[in-house]
């Protein structure tokens, strides 16, 4: 079995072990696995997406926010101000992958650096995009399924209020910096 496959095969049996919904498909010449994370309160319509697309040497994971987010985000007046957020939070936020058990399963680190960024299709979906090496996987699997299935869109979920509250011009660009210091950071105000 190729290493493709074999990844893929390990993940769809960690997402049917953890009953989370997820279809499979073929897109633009990949194969694809659309993943539904319900449940996180504070994103447009309490859910986030993610599609992981499997290539030869790698797959890539893209988490993004719900059509309704998009539909904020075209409609925003504040564009300029969330760019400059997007540039605060790929400066400054770069996300743990952890086990939700203390440490009990494996110690917290840093093993990818996703990015946040605009997609520039008709979608316009604010996306976090991530890519992994098959070989790494086989070193770290169980690490790269929590981040992607648990870490990535628990941070989406944390991030969302500074950027939507932004994007609907609730908050301007200096409040929306400190809750991303104080909520996804952990710095005090």
């Amino acid at each position: 079995m190729s290493q493709k496959n074999e990844v893929k095969s390990q993940i769809k049996a960690y997402l049917k072990q953890h009953f989370i919904k997820f279809k499979e498909d073929f897109f633009d010449g990949a194969s694809r696995i659309t993943i539904l994370h319900e449940g996180y309160n504070q994103s447009p319509d309490k859910v986030i997406e993610s599609c992981l697309y499997f290539y030869s040497d790698y797959f890539e994971s893209r988490i993004y926010y719900s059509v309704t987010g998009s539909r904020w985000y075209e409609k925003s007046e504040k564009k300029p101000e969330f760019f400059r957020l997007l540039n605060y939070i790929n400066a400054k936020v770069w996300p743990c992958c952890s086990d939700s058990v203390g440490g009990s399963l494996y110690k917290t680190s840093y093993l990818f650096a996703p990015r946040l960024y605009v997609t520039e299709d008709e979608y316009s979906d604010i996306t976090m995009s991530a890519f992994m090496p098959y070989d790494f996987f086989a070193v770290a699997p169980l690490e790269t399924e929590d981040f992607l299935t648990a870490s990535l869109p628990e941070l989406m979920d944390t991030m969302s209020p500074a950027i939507f509250l932004l994007l609907l011009g609730k908050i301007d660009l200096s409040r929306a910096e400190s809750m991303i210091d104080k909520y996804v950071l952990g710095e005090e105000e």
